[in-house]
């Protein structure tokens, strides 16, 4: 399985490749996985007692129709909080990623070898993913969870549950097994936007400490995108929360765009990661059954913008003087 892991891996992603071994914190140092297994215990404790305090000071009992509703409730907002954490070290990680190479002295020798900017960027971005997998993977594991819920429920109402939702789509959908292949998107994007939305962070913050010598305009730069991402991701969490809990079905095109918006950049498809709040976006907003298809394009699209920002900081690394 590593073999062909390695295999399918481009030239400097792979684990021999001189550059990324240069990256200190890819080494296997003994110890290291103590390390990662002691911050994803931390960080497990945290979510687990922020969860618990927020479902016994904050939730409402009524409000939770089933086990799995009320796991999805408790850990929203601290895995959101986890996720906008998550984002916030990545861009740091990122901006950061060059300043030291320059007070060693030794980007300018990077620089004059062939490619050698472009890759060294490249390791520097595989390395914050890899700084950053203990709470990738408890983000990553809350979000499991919650697609095993998904499986659950779909088993309720002797696997009705599929038909009820068809039918209470609006528009109600034409065929009901149309269901699973949406529900699938659904969970497909829920896994992979948090990856892609961290490499994407990251490479931002790599591309503005190449493009940017002024630290003072990279920093305040910086400082921008996070209000501007945490300012999102609170409005968007209201304005969601209230238009679910309304007692009036939406039936407004601003509605489809919020919800996509908020699944897209606000929350990450943690609204999507339960089949009732599922259930009830594709009942209150029109057409609401493909916004997953959406986020999957969405997906595809992040992944390709990434790429283009490392390429791009790579050029401008090679061609500055």
């Amino acid at each position: 399985m590593r073999k062909l892991s390695n295999w399918l891996l481009p030239e400097w992603a792979q684990p021999d490749h001189p550059l990324l071994q240069y990256e200190p914190y890819l080494f296997r140092r003994n110890g290291e996985r103590t390390g990662f297994i002691v911050q994803l215990s931390l960080l497990s404790v945290f979510l687990g007692a922020s969860a618990a305090l927020f479902a016994a000071l904050v939730m409402r009992p009524a409000s939770a129709t089933n086990l799995t509703s009320l796991f999805w409730q408790s850990v929203y907002y601290p895995t959101l909080a986890l996720q906008l954490l998550t984002l916030i070290l990545a861009l740091t990680l990122g901006a950061s990623s060059v300043g030291g190479e320059r007070s060693r002295k030794t980007w300018d020798n990077l620089r004059v070898t062939e490619f050698g900017a472009g890759l060294a960027l490249r390791t520097r971005w595989a390395g914050i993913l890899y700084r950053l997998r203990a709470p990738i993977t408890l983000i990553l594991l809350v979000r499991l969870l919650l697609i095993a819920g998904i499986l659950y429920d779909l088993t309720a109402y002797g696997g009705l549950y599929t038909e009820i939702l068809s039918a209470q789509a609006k528009p109600p959908l034409p065929e009901w097994r149309l269901d699973l292949l949406l529900i699938s998107l659904a969970v497909t994007a829920v896994v992979l936007l948090p990856i892609v939305q961290i490499a994407v962070v990251a490479a931002f913050g790599i591309l503005l400490t190449v493009a940017i010598r002024e630290r003072i305009y990279a920093l305040a730069i910086q400082m921008l995108v996070i209000a501007v991402q945490l300012a999102f991701a609170a409005a968007g969490a209201l304005a969601v929360s209230q238009m679910i809990r309304s007692d009036a079905a939406a039936a407004s095109s601003w509605s489809y765009a919020l919800v996509y918006g908020y699944s897209a950049f606000g929350d990450w498809g943690l609204l999507l990661a339960q089949l009732g709040s599922l259930g009830e976006i594709w009942h209150r907003v029109p057409f609401g059954a493909t916004i997953s298809l959406l986020l999957m394009i969405l997906v595809l699209a992040l992944g390709l913008a990434a790429d283009g920002m490392m390429w791009l900081a790579g050029h401008i690394s090679e061609r500055r003087e």
